[in-house]
């Protein structure tokens, strides 16, 4: 479906999706419930029978429902956190920094999920919070408590760029790890030398 926005977009031109398709009902309006729709009809659903018939089965990494259930927490409460800071926020803060705040969140899901599949693949137990969202939550209190509502975009740019080198730095240590375990240079196909 991607390709065929993409398709529209470079025939018709961008204008195309700003149109109203039927009864004042948007484009982004029908994706944005197409997505939602898909992820809560058919991909939760689907992963949660997998689950099911993986805890009957008995064929499940971990034993307890609760094990199977805990990569969950932090990107349930990433959510909830988020979802909290738009709507509580004075400056409207999804309309005047959209982008931002995507690539914030989008940032902060990635990391939690390489540290779940680094997990996954080193058969080690993931921790159940994620230290990023420490400083997410203390962002969200004073958004919310309005302590500072004139620093919320400030807020947002210090957030961002904590959770960007934050990321980065992960990334670059799980790289640096996984060359000395293999024994390997990172990005050359020359072995290190035995010396």
């Amino acid at each position: 479906t991607i390709s065929c926005v993409y398709l529209v977009t470079a025939v018709v031109g961008v204008e195309a999706w700003y149109k109203p398709i039927i009864y004042n009902v948007l484009y982004r309006d029908l994706f944005t419930t197409m997505i939602v729709g898909c992820a809560l009809s058919v991909t939760l659903p689907m992963s949660l029978y997998n689950v099911f018939k993986g805890y009957r089965n008995n064929t499940l990494k971990h034993t307890t429902l609760y094990e199977s259930m805990l990569p969950l927490i932090s990107p349930v409460l990433l959510f909830i956190l988020s979802t909290l800071w738009i709507f509580a926020s004075p400056s409207q803060i999804l309309e005047t920094h959209p982008r931002l705040f995507y690539f914030m969140v989008g940032t902060t899901f990635a990391n939690i999920t390489c540290q779940l599949i680094v997990c996954q693949m080193s058969n080690t137990r993931c921790q159940p919070l994620s230290w990023l969202l420490v400083p997410l939550t203390l962002v969200v209190l004073v958004v919310v408590s309005g302590f500072a509502p004139d620093m919320e975009a400030l807020l947002l740019v210090l957030l961002t760029t904590l959770v960007t080198i934050a990321h980065l730095h992960y990334g670059v240590r799980v790289v640096d790890q996984l060359s000395k375990h293999f024994s390997i240079y990172p990005f050359s196909l020359k072995k290190p030398s035995a010396d």
